[in-house]
């Protein structure tokens, strides 16, 4: 199973993975896809609130 991201917001997120911390530069209404799954934690360093909507794509069965 997969998800999109579709930010409606413009700007930076924060990602803590495993790996580290990283940058994440979004825009809105473009859209991307992660596999269900991916370990992270997002961080809104921004002094206002920051918008996306999470779909989650499920299989048929």
């Amino acid at each position: 199973m997969r998800y999109v991201v579709v930010p409606q917001t413009t700007g930076v997120l924060l990602l803590e993975t495993p790996e580290g911390l990283r940058e994440s530069q979004l825009t809105s209404g473009v859209a991307y896809t992660r596999p269900i799954g991916v370990e992270h934690n997002v961080i809104n360093p921004n002094d206002t609130e920051f918008v996306f909507v999470e779909v989650e794509i499920k299989t048929a069965g």
